[in-house]
């Protein structure tokens, strides 16, 4: 293979089998020494010629194999049983996905007349349900920002200003409130561009790179041209239409245009159409979402607990075999291959 300049490649010579180093290296000792040892503050990084440096434990080759012979079966069980939790994790997410799309098309509806949306990502709804064009129910605001290069536009800021840099916790669907963000703009900066101080209980929804991703702004903010932010009207909860955009994936999926940097253009942002029950329907719908997702959540946490404690089992044996707290002296090995 040939590698790019992110890899530091390291050939054992015969005092090394290749499978005992490949355990060195995902030792604890050495990952702490890789840290310490490495510069840069965005993107560290350690110099070949002090990697050259790395001092390792270097048993009999005999030993470094049983260590190998010690590791190998432990950690192939390790890795079916956290191949297995992950797999759960995956269909509890599709659960939660699954139960919410449900919900808000109506399906656990005490009505039992259904009818044609007439939208393809809706499909079937309670008949006493609207189909409306979504700005119909929730104004569509854009965000902006301020010229980069006027230095007093980025002076004296305190004005939560939404970025793509805000929506990686939002990514899994748990979290629904955002109340601070990772960078401000300045009241002179917002008055000086297309931004907008948009009210608490604004719905945004990201529309380009990071596309489909949506929450509830917990205060006022201010948003990046990223977004189309929807401030809810009073025919439509904001808890509800983030759920909407929640269950639009295959929608966001046949509008997204682009190969290297997706976009959702506002024309196709403004014909977004939405499910619509009765307020009250809607906060029953919320609710039940809501307390069916926190039971899955819930699960999650516990899966993704014990793969952690799995993990850390990996590394502490790992650690322990190659700097020699285990005694592997009784270990069999498989004999060697011969050939004619």
């Amino acid at each position: 293979m040939v590698v790019s300049s992110g890899f530091g490649v390291l050939r054992p010579n015969e005092r090394i089998n290749p499978d005992y180093l490949w355990y060195v290296l995902q030792s604890t000792p050495f990952i702490d020494w890789v840290v310490a040892n490495s510069e840069g503050v965005s993107y560290p990084a350690i110099s070949t010629g002090r990697l050259s440096d790395m001092v390792i434990p270097v048993p009999s080759i005999t030993q470094q194999e049983r260590i190998c012979a010690y590791l190998d079966p432990w950690l192939d069980s390790i890795e079916q049983n956290v191949g297995r939790l992950n797999g759960y994790k995956k269909d509890l997410l599709n659960q939660k996905d699954h139960l919410q799309r449900e919900l808000i098309l109506g399906a656990e509806s005490p009505c039992e007349t259904s009818v044609d949306s007439g939208v393809d990502w809706i499909g079937e709804v309670p008949k006493h349900w609207d189909i409306v064009r979504t700005r119909f129910v929730a104004e569509l605001e854009s965000g902006h920002t301020p010229d980069r290069s006027n230095d007093e536009y980025w002076e004296n800021t305190d004005i939560p200003w939404v970025t793509t840099s805000d929506i990686k916790p939002f990514r899994e669907g748990r979290k629904r409130y955002l109340y601070e963000t990772e960078y401000q703009i300045s009241e002179f900066g917002m008055e000086n561009s297309g931004a907008h101080l948009l009210p608490e209980g604004t719905v945004f929804l990201s529309r380009t790179a990071s596309v489909g991703f949506s929450g509830i702004m917990g205060e006022p903010m201010a948003t990046s041209q990223d977004f189309a932010n929807w401030v809810c009207g009073d025919e439509i909860i904001p808890e509800y239409l983030l759920y909407v955009f929640r269950s639009m994936d295959q929608e966001f999926d046949r509008l997204m245009q682009g190969s290297t940097h997706q976009t959702i253009y506002m024309p196709d942002i403004k014909s977004f159409k939405t499910p619509l029950p009765p307020l009250e329907e809607q906060r029953e719908i919320v609710n039940h979402i809501e307390a069916e997702t926190e039971r899955l959540w819930e699960l999650i946490d516990r899966v993704e607990e014990t793969i952690d404690l799995l993990e850390e089992k990996r590394q502490a044996l790992i650690t322990a075999a190659v700097t020699g707290q285990i005694d592997v002296s009784e270990v069999k090995m498989a004999p060697k291959a011969s050939f004619t």
